[in-house]
């Protein structure tokens, strides 16, 4: 079913609702079952052709015991629950995103690699699909025999094709239900036009090979990048008031119907390359170097907000203006952590760079150097207006 389908029927299931019905809603695609061997799996994975890493997935969190568990369920015909994958084609060639089951695909590469091992129930000994030169006197191989056996073992795989667009998180949603998710694992499985947007500029700005996780110090395991550039989205959207971004608030917020509106987008945009390029560059990231404690979270999140309501100044004022704020909150607070006195006394700050700014420009003298009018935001509502005392 394309999304233009799915729209429409939608549509008509608006203008036409009989109330005496029995309704179940727009239906997907049946799936299809289909059985691989973990070898053809682990070759698919270095192929490309599984990803792993759709932008809603969990990071690889399960411990040694757990994968030998896996290990040892395949090894002896336990029930292993089937790996749900979403099949796409990218450059005409079809990608399986995996919805459900990385843990456990995760476990299977990571056996035939050598990254991963088996314990022998009854000798206790441990065993290693393969070994590396270096590693060939100190562990012992899993005997050719048992390599092959693993090999061929069947995993059973349910493929969904020509899902409308959203139904791929709402389906890791659904088999989550379960398993106990991060408040940033929940947020990031939501599908809603803002959720797609974040995530756009996750890849882009914070997640990629150079992007902001590589630049600076900061934790972002589990979901926390989205949650964290999010909950920076969220305060700026809701700027000039003075937002605590909680759990239920950010769930509500993310999963709205209605789009972004494209120049708030823009602003967005801009807040986060001037981020990555005072990240970056040696002269301006005096916040990042001279400042040995690793950015918190919700340090990310201000950083994102002092650059929102600084966008017409210089770029050199906005990164010392990044460092105020880290030595102003790490004064008052031995541990950043998103509570809300932090986050309260964060805001305060905010006020303090907006009514000097506003000082600025009352007495006529350019407010430290300010660069241009705006681009098309309207700043009437945001920069340059003090701040709403109180929460939301």
């Amino acid at each position: 079913m394309s999304d233009k389908d799915y729209d429409e029927l939608h549509s008509d299931l608006d203008e036409e609702v009989d109330e005496d019905a029995f309704h179940i809603g727009a239906r997907l695609d049946p799936p299809q079952a289909r059985l691989y061997s973990t070898q053809e799996l682990h070759t698919l994975i270095h192929e490309g052709v599984i990803d792993l890493n759709p932008p809603y997935q969990r990071d690889v969190v399960w411990t040694e015991p757990k994968q030998m568990k896996l290990l040892d369920s395949i090894y002896r015909n336990f029930y292993v629950p089937p790996v749900v994958f979403a099949v796409w084609y990218e450059d005409g060639e079809e990608i399986r995103r995996c919805v459900d089951g990385k843990q456990r695909l995760t476990s299977i590469q990571k056996f035939f690699d050598g990254q991963a091992l088996d314990r022998d129930p009854v000798t206790k000994k441990t065993y290693w699909y393969s070994r590396a030169e270096s590693h060939k006197a100190s562990r012992l191989e899993v005997p050719p025999v048992w390599k092959n056996d693993f090999a061929s073992k069947q995993i059973t795989c349910v493929e969904y094709r020509n899902l409308p667009r959203g139904f791929e998180r709402d389906i890791f949603q659904r088999v989550q239900l379960g398993m106990p998710l991060t408040a940033a694992e929940k947020l990031q499985a939501i599908a809603s036009p803002w959720a797609d947007w974040i995530s756009l500029m996750d890849t882009r700005f914070v997640s990629s090979d150079n992007g902001l996780t590589t630049i600076i110090d900061v934790d972002m395991k589990r979901g926390r990048d989205f949650q964290s550039l999010a909950q920076l989205v969220y305060c700026c959207d809701n700027y000039p008031e003075h937002s605590i971004p909680t759990a239920p608030k950010m769930e509500q917020w993310v999963a709205r119907a209605e789009h972004p509106p494209h120049a708030f987008k823009t602003a967005i945009n801009d807040v986060l390359t001037s981020f990555w390029h005072i990240a970056s560059d040696r002269s301006l990231n005096a916040a990042f170097t001279k400042i040995q404690k690793r950015v918190a979270p919700i340090e990310f999140v201000f950083i994102g907000v002092v650059l929102f309501v600084t966008r017409d100044c210089l770029v050199e004022w906005r990164a010392n203006e990044i460092h105020n704020m880290r030595v102003y909150v790490r004064k008052k607070f031995a541990d950043v952590r998103s509570r809300g006195d932090v986050i309260r006394y964060l805001w305060g700050f905010v006020d303090s760079v907006v009514e000097h700014l506003e000082d600025q420009n009352s007495s006529g003298r350019g407010g430290d150097g300010k660069k241009r009018k705006g681009d098309g935001y309207d700043t009437s509502k945001q920069v340059g207006k003090r701040t709403k005392r109180g929460t939301r």
